[in-house]
């Protein structure tokens, strides 16, 4: 709903009239669902409400940010798990109840979440969490999408992304065998002569 309702302000200040997005809305419960995993045994259900309702905005913000970066992310999947996964990660640290905690893992904690009265240290050991986990991947996969970046591995070319990813890559059928051939057959024509027309310009 938070997903849905600030995306519905942003456009309403952009272009005068707003409209409410079903995959906002969508991709926002699934933010509310990764940002509370962590913490759901150890946050009063008020305490959920909130981490919720921050992801879904979390979500909507990432994700406009990855479009103004040029970044690729076509099912929003940084902004829904990454995003939302380090957040999760934090708000434990923020709304976490020594006696909850306590009764999750069966051992006595003092701490607890800053706004529920903490020390900090639950906080800043989920933060350190949040960096190691950043820290980790970014050492691994760096050098593997260079590696493929190199190779001319990372992304399609425009040709191949003119004809289709499915055909070319996975072996995939148009609706040809759907009984469509007439149709199919005249726009497949069109796409290889882009094909071609791209290659030859690539080529000069």
């Amino acid at each position: 709903v938070s997903a849905m309702a600030t995306n519905y302000v942003f456009e309403d200040r952009k272009v005068g009239e707003g409209t409410f997005s079903l995959s906002h809305a969508m991709n926002g419960c699934l933010s509310g669902l990764v940002s509370i995993t962590g913490a759901c045994a150890v946050v009063e259900p008020w305490s959920a409400v909130v981490i919720g309702f921050v992801a879904g905005i979390l979500y909507l913000a990432s994700s406009k940010l990855l479009v103004r970066l040029r970044l690729d992310d076509v099912v929003d999947a940084i902004p829904v798990h990454f995003t939302n996964g380090a957040w999760g990660t934090i708000s434990t640290g923020l709304f976490a109840q020594s006696d909850l905690i306590s009764l999750a893992y069966r051992q006595t904690i003092s701490d607890q979440g800053i706004f529920m009265g903490g020390s900090g240290t639950l906080f800043g050991t989920q933060l350190l969490c949040v960096v190691i986990n950043v820290g980790w991947i970014c050492a691994v996969m760096v050098p593997f999408f260079f590696a493929l970046n190199y190779m001319g591995w990372l992304r399609a070319s425009s040709a191949d992304e003119v004809e289709g990813l499915d055909s070319i890559y996975h072996g995939g059928k148009r609706s040809e065998s759907f009984g469509e051939e007439p149709r199919v057959a005249r726009y497949g024509e069109g796409n290889r002569r882009i094909r071609r027309r791209i290659r030859q310009q690539s080529n000069c």
